[in-house]
C-alpha cells in the first residue's frame, strides 16, 4: 500500500466520522426550523450545504493536515520528473551523440582489421621503447637519435620511413608470443652462447608484445582522442580458420574526423613496409586466400642455377606480360599468362618459381586441386579472387587427375574421388567465367602424362623443361659456393681445376646412372624391360597422352643432390668433389647388385 493510499483512507475515515457525530450547533438549528416552518427547514438546508467548501478545495485542506497524503504527493511529483528528465537526458545525449562524435566499424573480414591490430601492437610496443630509450639516454641529441632509432628497428621500417609514437590507454590487455625470424633466433643464440646463460634460458628465449585486447582503449592520435573498442564474438566464429568474429569501432568527434583515413593509411604503409622485401605465400580456405605463415624472406634469384639462358628468358616473359596490359586490351586478347615447368625431381622448379615471384615483387598463391572440399565452382571463385600481384602455383598437376595419367584400371589411390573436374579446371583456366590478369605456373615430373588440352596455348603459353645438371650448372654452382674457401696464391686457377673435376665425375656419372637405369643416353626413354629390378616402359607402350612434349630427361644427378652435397662441405671443395666419386662408386655397386638379382630371378 503507497502513501497516497493511505492517505485518502484517512480522509475518508475522517469524513465518515464528521457526518455521524453532528455538532450540536447543528442539532439546535434543525430542531428550530422543525417546530416552526418546514419551509425554514428547506431553506436552512440548502444554505448549509452550500456554503460547504469544493471537493479540490477540501482535498488540499485535508492534504495540508496530513502528513502521509504530503509525502505520497511529493513523492509522485519527484518521480515523474525523474523520469521525464531520465528520458530527455537519453535523448539528449543520444542526439548530442549523433550531432558531435563519429564512429567507424571494421570487421575482422576486412583487410584493415589486421593492418589495425597490428598496428595498435607495434604502437604499445613503442611505448615501451621510448620509455627505455628516455631511461637509457645520456645526453638529449644523443638519447634522441637512439631512441629514433630503436623506434625504427622496433617497427621494422625503412630509412625512408618516419616513426612517430602514439599514446595508447588500455587496462585490457592481451599477449602475443614470438621466437622471431630465423636471423633474430640466431643472433639472440650467438649472444647467449658468449653469455653464462643456461641451456634452457637459451630455448625460453622469446619475445612477449603486450597488445590491446578485447574492451575499450583511448588513443591520443596526432593531437586526437579516439576510443577504441574491440568486441570479440562469443557464439560466432570463423570457420576457415577457427578465429572468433571480432569487430573493431573507431569513436572521435565529427570535427576530427579527418585522422580516421589517416590512421588507416598509417597502418596499412606500416604493414606493407614490414613485409617490404619479403614473399607472402596465400593458401585457399574456403573459398577465401589466406596468408600461410608469416611473409618470408625473398630468395637470389641468382641462387637458382638452370641451364645457360632459361633463367632470363622465363623471367623477360613474365616482365613483358606484366607491363602490357594495355596491348591485351586494346586487342581483346584475354590478359593471362600461362606457364609450365617439368623435369625430374629436385631440378629446381618450386624454387625457380619462389625466386622468380621475389624478384617481381608478386605473392604466390598455392593451390590443391586434390584438396577435399575443392569443387569446380569453389575452384572458378578462387581464380577470380586472386591478391593482387600475385602468381597462382598449381605443383603437381599431372598428379591431380589420376584416372587420366594413369592406363589399365590402375589402382592409384584411397578410393578418394577429387571434387574438381578436368572440366571445370580446364573451364577456371580458359573459359567464360575465367578471370584476367593472372599468371598461372604449373609444374609436373612426367609432362608426357598430361592432357593436350591442358597444355594448348592459352593456357599454356610457355614450356620449359628443367632437367638434370648439366656441365653449366655445375660450373656455375660451385663457383656460388666456394668463391670464397679457396685461399691459395693461384686461387682462380685452383677453382677452376675443382670445378671442371667435378663437372666430368657428374657427366660420366650421369650417363653410367642411366645405363644402370636401362635408359637411353637422354635419360627419356628406355633401352631395356628391366632396370634396377622393375619394368621400364619404352617409348611404344607409354600412356603418352601427350605426344608433343617428350618425357623428361632422367636418372642423372639433379641440382638438388649437389646443393646437398656442398652443404655438407661448406669450406672444403676437394673434400666435396672426393665424396661426389665414392658415394656414386658404391652406389652404383648396390645397382649392379640389384639388377643381376633381378636378372636372375
Amino acid at each position: 500500500m503507497t502513501l497516497a493510499s493511505v492517505a485518502l483512507a484517512s480522509v475518508e475515515q475522517q469524513a465518515a466520522g464528521g457526518s455521524s457525530a453532528p455538532s450540536p450547533a447543528n442539532d439546535a438549528r434543525s430542531g428550530l426550523a422543525m417546530d416552526g416552518n418546514p419551509g425554514a427547514s428547506a431553506i436552512d438546508t440548502s444554505q448549509t450545504s452550500s456554503s460547504s467548501p469544493p471537493p479540490a478545495f477540501a482535498l488540499s485542506n485535508l492534504g495540508g493536515s496530513n502528513q502521509f497524503l504530503s509525502a505520497g504527493l511529493g513523492l509522485m511529483i519527484f518521480g515523474s520528473f525523474l523520469a521525464v528528465s531520465q528520458r530527455g537526458i537519453k535523448k539528449g545525449a543520444s542526439l548530442a551523440q549523433r550531432r558531435l562524435l563519429i564512429s567507424l566499424e571494421i570487421p575482422s573480414k576486412d583487410k584493415s582489421h589486421a593492418w589495425v591490430l597490428d598496428w595498435l601492437g607495434r604502437q604499445a610496443s613503442l611505448q615501451n621503447a621510448a620509455a627505455a630509450a628516455r631511461r637509457q639516454s645520456t645526453g638529449s641529441g644523443k638519447g634522441k637519435e637512439k631512441q629514433q632509432e630503436s623506434l625504427s628497428v622496433l617497427l621494422g621500417l625503412n630509412q625512408k620511413a618516419h616513426a612517430s609514437a602514439t599514446k595508447v590507454w588500455s587496462h585490457e590487455l592481451s599477449v602475443e608470443t614470438s621466437l622471431g625470424d630465423i636471423k633474430k633466433q640466431a643472433e639472440q643464440a650467438t649472444e647467449l652462447s658468449k653469455s653464462s646463460a643456461t641451456p634452457q634460458q637459451r630455448r625460453d628465449k622469446m619475445d612477449f608484445n603486450l597488445v590491446p585486447g578485447p574492451g575499450s582503449h583511448w588513443v591520443r592520435y596526432k593531437g586526437c582522442w579516439i576510443k577504441l573498442h574491440r568486441e570479440r564474438a562469443t557464439k560466432m566464429i570463423d570457420l576457415s580458420t577457427g578465429a572468433p568474429w571480432e569487430t573493431l569501432t573507431l569513436t572521435t568527434l565529427r570535427s576530427t574526423s579527418h585522422i580516421l583515413p589517416s590512421l588507416l593509411s598509417e597502418a596499412k604503409q606500416l604493414a606493407q613496409e614490414s613485409i617490404e622485401g619479403k614473399t607472402i605465400i596465400y593458401t585457399a580456405w574456403g573459398t577465401e586466400w589466406k596468408p600461410f605463415g608469416k611473409p618470408r624472406r625473398v630468395r637470389d634469384l641468382s641462387s637458382v642455377v638452370l641451364k645457360d639462358g632459361q633463367v632470363e628468358r622465363i623471367q623477360g616473359d613474365v616482365k613483358a606480360f606484366v607491363n602490357k596490359g594495355e596491348w591485351y586490351r586494346q586487342r581483346g586478347i584475354p590478359y593471362r599468362r600461362g606457364y609450365l615447368l617439368y623435369g625430374a625431381p629436385g631440378s629446381g622448379k618450386s624454387s625457380f618459381i619462389t625466386a622468380l615471384a621475389g624478384s617481381l615483387d608478386l605473392s604466390i598463391c598455392l593451390l590443391n586441386l586434390s584438396e577435399r572440399g575443392l569443387t569446380d565452382g569453389k575452384l572458378t571463385y578462387l581464380l577470380s579472387n586472386l591478391p593482387d600481384a600475385s602468381i597462382l602455383l598449381l605443383e603437381d598437376i599431372d598428379a591431380a587427375f589420376p584416372s587420366r595419367t594413369r592406363s589399365g584400371g590402375e589402382d592409384v589411390g584411397d578410393g578418394f574421388v577429387p571434387g574438381v573436374t578436368f572440366s571445370g579446371l580446364l573451364n577456371a583456366l580458359d573459359g567464360v567465367a575465367s578471370s584476367e590478369s593472372r599468371i598461372v605456373f604449373m609444374t609436373t615430373n612426367h609432362a608426357e602424362r598430361l592432357d593436350p588440352a591442358l597444355v594448348r596455348p592459352g593456357r599454356v603459353d610457355l614450356s620449359l623443361e628443367l632437367g638434370d645438371a648439366d656441365e653449366h650448372q655445375v660450373r656455375l654452382m660451385f663457383q656460388k659456393f666456394y668463391a670464397e674457401s679457396v685461399q691459395e696464391a693461384n686461387r682462380s686457377a685452383r677453382l677452376t681445376a675443382l670445378q671442371d673435376e667435378l663437372a666430368t665425375a657428374v657427366k660420366q656419372e650421369t650417363s653410367k646412372r642411366r645405363q644402370l637405369f636401362g635408359l637411353d643416353p637422354t635419360g627419356r626413354f628406355a633401352t631395356t624391360t628391366h632396370g634396377a629390378g622393375r619394368p621400364v616402359s619404352t617409348p611404344s607402350t607409354s600412356s603418352n597422352l601427350n605426344p608433343t612434349l617428350l618425357p623428361a630427361s632422367k636418372g642423372g644427378i639433379s641440382m638438388a643432390e649437389l646443393q646437398g652435397l656442398f652443404i655438407r662441405f661448406p669450406n672444403h671443395p676437394e673434400e666435396a668433389v672426393k665424396c661426389f666419386k665414392h658415394e656414386n662408386e658404391a652406389l652404383r655397386e648396390q645397382l649392379a647388385a640389384v639388377n643381376a638379382d633381378a636378372e636372375r630371378n
